[in-house]
């Protein structure tokens, strides 16, 4: 029992600081929790033990997107195609066209985009950043745990922050510079100016829509694959890829309408818990990290500690993320799939545009280019 809360309290808290994350790409928090309550929902029907919270890749690129129309647009594009692969089990055809270099490839390509991220947000805080940045390596040289290595880190950078400096969060301002609108502290549902806060935003289709959503969709993909797969061996599990990329993709939607932040799949501390009176402790811990998740969220709570973390914090943990745990790893996956050459396109046009749409086109063409060419070539002839 005491595994199963200390694994819900520390993936909560790392899914606090990417919440304040996506504040800061002007990102609500409120809606949010909706897609956390429509995740546990999933995970407690389909048995899946990958559960989904803010993830820093996902937030990273749409944060990119400063129309918010578009990003609207882009996002439920992304969410549409996502349910849609989960429900016909296409997820799993899609890999083998691209091949597992140039999904690697891509994926290693965001990873150097993530740790891009984490450099920058020293730059704009130094202090901050680089308390964070340093105890997130001392922490994770010792522990190896992401957990631990997020806690640490946003905990001591945010100290500095709030006692030793004596400073505090606005993470209205931050959001209306970001082009969103401010979020009111008003906990109480049953009151008009709760819901004031829950307004459809009105999408913007159109060709960058449509581009940066199939960028979501392969970013979404390939996280599902690497994440999933990850988290699933973790608690001794059979992955659930098709049902994952379904539950997230649904989850999203009344989320992103009223201009909160997309849940993906994660790398969770909840998938080592073992089992609690008979049932499975992985599966458990997942759904109640996103119930507490998403009532915080709905409740404002998270909001309200957000003066005291200011998003530099996770300045470390996003280097690490993006360095450690998904560029090395799948740059070595990626060369050691049988083609390099895939791998690194899909890696240099994902960094080079941002855009992970991009990178897996370049790297499947590639891939894919010797049977086109037996293909092609007796027509040329």
């Amino acid at each position: 029992m005491f595994a199963l809360l200390l694994a819900v309290i520390f993936v909560v808290i790392n899914g606090v600081t990417q919440m304040y994350m996506a504040r800061g790409f002007g990102y609500k928090l409120k809606p949010t929790g909706l897609a956390y309550l429509v995740g546990a929902a999933g995970n407690l029907i389909s048995g899946s033990v990958v559960p989904i919270s803010g993830q820093a890749e996902t937030l990273t690129l749409s944060g990119l997107i400063k129309n918010m129309g578009e990003r609207v647009a882009a996002l439920l594009i992304a969410a549409a195609v996502g349910i849609f692969l989960g429900a016909t089990g296409s997820v799993s055809w899609i890999v083998s066209i691209a091949g597992d270099s140039a999904v690697n490839g891509m994926m290693a390509g965001v990873g150097y985009i993530l740790a891009m991220v984490g450099i920058t947000m020293c730059k704009e805080e130094r202090r901050v950043g680089l308390i964070s940045m340093f105890s997130a390596f001392a922490i994770y040289i010792v522990s190896h745990d992401l957990v631990y290595t997020i806690a640490g880190s946003v905990l001591l950078s945010s100290l500095d922050f709030a006692i030793l400096q004596g400073r505090r969060v606005d993470l209205n301002e931050i959001a209306k510079n970001a082009g969103s609108e401010p979020e009111s502290e008003e906990w109480r549902f049953w009151r008009k100016e709760y819901w004031a806060d829950f307004k459809i935003l009105k999408p913007k289709f159109g060709l960058p829509a449509f581009f940066a959503g199939l960028s979501f969709i392969c970013l979404n993909i390939g996280s599902n694959i690497s994440f999933g797969n990850i988290t699933s061996s973790i608690a001794g599990q059979t992955p659930k890829l098709d049902a994952l990329s379904f539950i997230n993709s649904l989850a999203d939607i009344p989320s992103i309408l009223f201009g909160g932040a997309p849940i993906e799949a994660i790398i969770s501390g909840t998938a080592a818990v073992p089992d609690v009176g008979g049932i499975n402790g992985a599966w458990l811990a997942g759904i109640l990290m996103m119930l507490v998740s998403g009532i915080l969220l709905l409740l404002g709570v998270i909001g309200k500690l957000g003066k005291y973390i200011p998003a530099q914090s996770i300045a470390g943990f996003l280097f690490i993320i993006g360095f450690n745990v998904t560029l090395v790893p799948d740059l070595k996956l990626a060369f050691a799939s049988g083609d390099p050459v895939a791998a690194a396109v899909a890696a240099g046009v994902t960094i080079i545009s941002k855009n992970a749409f991009y990178g897996l086109a370049a790297g499947t063409l590639i891939y894919q280019l010797p049977q086109l060419v037996q293909i092609l070539l007796p027509l040329a002839m």
